[in-house]
């Protein structure tokens, strides 16, 4: 079968300690065809990193061709073995998922590790020293976002400016492709037209900072919308990020100030997941104003939206105020 196939010739020797030989030479033939260096059993283990024992001698028996044949079967089973994240979907149902970005101010960020749930990256965005600290987590059984509660050592020491935001990812893998919803469930698309509608409410909860940031601008930029107005409304940088569907199997909510109070976040994070949820439901009606906006909502969560509200603007409705009458009550 190989009598056809002979070592190309190269000048000097013809051993492993000449380049040009190395360079130029076909190692093995499979089924009758010369095989790439690059596609050798030895430079793939070599390219995941896998070590490679050192053999000395002329010898070279099949026992070291066994050897590396255990190592290569031994990366695979480390390769399939599955992440956390990977567990986290199988168990978890679909829509559950969030993902958290806080953009903040740190010094110390690169002593801490990162997980398979969450990492540190750069932001171009904030300047010099900003950071951006990406987490993923969900409901746990206690009914918070353990997640991302545990983060407040992380947060600890920390600072934000205007500058600063924090993103949110709801998970969406579970609504309809676009153009596929049924009588009780609205695809992916519909789901984010609903949304948007939110925009003259929910402006409530935010410093006016965001309100004219050119990082979270207040349009719909899911194209073939009617609210799509031009091409400049094509980027991500939306308050709700369209974008992210077709990325990252989620909506993105861009809109939130920079924050490092874990409890702020998760509120936030938990209002962004609820909203989702209820707009995706097509016999849910969408609220028109703020008053409708707090009716949908449970009564902790509507507490937290007159609270935010308040602090930023120093003004309570009729509703805020018998939600919060009744809070007093309560306690």
């Amino acid at each position: 079968m190989y009598s056809n196939y002979h070592t190309p010739r190269t000048t000097g020797r013809t051993d492993l300690n000449n380049r040009l030989f190395i360079d130029n030479s076909e190692i093995a033939p499979v089924n009758g065809f010369p095989m790439k260096a690059k596609d050798t059993l030895l430079a793939q283990l070599l390219q995941k990193g896998i070590r490679i024992p050192q053999f000395t001698g002329k010898a070279f028996n099949y026992s070291i061709i066994e050897h590396i044949r255990c190592q290569r079967s031994e990366h695979r089973k480390q390769a399939c073995k599955p992440s956390v994240i990977q567990k986290a979907k199988r168990v978890l149902p679909l829509g559950s998922l969030l993902g958290v970005e806080i953009e903040h101010y740190s010094s110390h960020w690169e002593d801490q590790p990162s997980t398979s749930l969450s990492n540190y990256t750069h932001d171009g965005s904030l300047g010099q020293g900003g950071i951006e600290l990406r987490r993923l987590t969900w409901v746990g059984r206690n009914g918070r976002l353990n997640g991302i509660l545990s983060l407040k050592p992380l947060l600890e020491n920390t600072s934000i400016n205007q500058k600063c935001g924090l993103h949110v990812h709801v998970d969406i893998r579970h609504l309809p492709a676009a153009g596929c919803g049924t009588a009780t469930q609205c695809d992916v698309a519909e789901t984010y037209d609903r949304l948007c509608m939110l925009y003259p409410m929910i402006k409530k909860l935010f410093p006016k900072s965001r309100l004219r940031s050119g990082y979270c601008k207040w349009r719909n930029n899911r194209r073939g919308s009617e609210s799509f107005r031009s091409a400049t409304d094509g980027n991500r940088y939306a308050a709700l990020n369209y974008e992210s569907v077709s990325e990252h199997g989620t909506i993105e909510w861009r809109m939130q100030g920079g924050s490092t109070n874990v409890v702020k976040i998760e509120s936030w994070a938990l209002l962004c997941q609820y909203l989702t949820r209820w707009a995706s439901v097509r016999d849910n009606s969408m609220p028109r104003n703020w008053d409708q906006l707090l009716a949908i909502l449970p009564q902790w969560l509507a507490s937290w939206c007159i609270l935010r509200r308040e602090r930023l603007y120093g003004e309570l409705g009729p509703v805020d105020e018998r939600v919060s009458s009744a809070i007093s009550q309560n306690e």
